[in-house]
């Protein structure tokens, strides 16, 4: 047994897909953690999982849970995350617990996924153009939020943000983050996110984008938790709508590729350039699965549509109301 419990959440779709990949890549390319205990949780209403994807799962070695817990907030997509790990944190043997989006592939061997001796939580520099050291354009925005969860933003740490390299108060990017189950990180930001959900506030600058890693920040400092921070080459954006920074780091220096939506139909000749920079043996467990596609029957894609349109309706309803600082 290894010393966290990879998490992540799966729906049919292309997030089946891409749930296998990053399985399959963990198994393969892994390294210590190759043999990590893995969990796949379909945390609200929607089709069922294909067959062929719950027999890969078995081989791979994942636990699939199918159970509704994102019943209050499952309009908004990002909130499965902190549902998910607020029971996941309970259920789990391990001492760590790990969050892992979808969109990610392991391309090389993972050292330590888990907090520095002395912290509870470890994460990336999330990036600065949200981020804010206290007197900038976004103060107003993380000062409202403060105000909200009673916190003084002025005691966050400082951390340099990831690409920018500028100084901001703690702010992490969510795509993988770690930290001591006991901790309870997950119930304190399911309920972090339900009250910036249940209030009309937005940023300026990224309008009401980013509610789960504005809530994980605010709740690691809720609880008072030590962090360490993750180099950036575990948790490496490719991004068709970022793409000037997707050369910082050469391909062979990257361990976690957090692709976004770059394997789908529209981005992935972009995206080959950087492939193509892959030892062979990533390049083709890659290939295997993409390009992503819609990957269901279509009485399935009419159920998610439907589906769709109704929480769609919620969010804008979220945007319309939203106040932006």
């Amino acid at each position: 047994m290894t010393n966290t419990t990879i998490v992540t959440c799966v729906e049919s779709g292309p997030l089946e897909a891409e749930v296998l990949m990053l399985a399959e890549s963990i198994r393969a390319f892994g390294g210590p953690y190759s043999k990590t205990d893995i969990v796949a949780v379909k945390p609200r209403r929607g089709p069922k999982i294909a067959s062929r994807t719950l027999q890969e799962f078995k081989r791979l070695q994942v636990e699939f849970i199918d159970a509704r817990f994102n019943l209050e907030l499952d309009w908004w997509n990002n909130a499965n995350k902190s549902c998910v790990m607020s029971q996941l944190e309970d259920r789990v043997s391990t001492p760590n617990i790990t969050w892992m989006d979808g969109d990610m592939v392991v391309l090389q061997a993972l050292d330590d996924l888990c907090p520095a001796q002395g912290t509870q939580f470890i994460a990336r520099a999330g990036e600065g153009y949200l981020g804010s050291d206290g007197s900038d354009k976004n103060a107003p925005y993380w000062l409202k939020l403060c105000d909200l969860i009673e916190l003084d933003f002025g005691s966050f740490p400082e951390i340099n943000s990831f690409p920018e390299g500028r100084r901001i108060r703690a702010y992490w990017q969510s795509g993988i983050y770690t930290y001591t189950t006991a901790a309870r990180l997950g119930a304190a930001h399911y309920d972090i996110i339900r009250r910036l959900l249940t209030n009309s506030i937005g940023s300026r600058e990224a309008g009401v984008y980013h509610q789960d890693q504005i809530s994980i920040a605010l709740a690691v400092q809720k609880l008072g938790l030590r962090h360490s921070q993750f180099d950036p080459r575990l948790n490496f954006n490719i991004n068709t709508l970022s793409k000037i920074y997707a050369d910082i780091f050469p391909m062979s220096e990257v361990k976690i590729l957090h692709y976004h939506h770059s394997f789908y139909r529209e981005g992935l000749e972009w995206a080959k350039a950087y492939l193509a920079k892959l030892p062979e043996d990533r390049r083709e467990l890659i290939e295997k699965y993409v390009p992503l596609t819609a990957n269901a029957s279509w009485p399935a894609r009419i159920y998610k549509r439907v589906l769709k349109i109704a929480r769609q309706r919620r969010a804008d309803e979220f945007k319309r109301r939203a106040s932006l600082y």
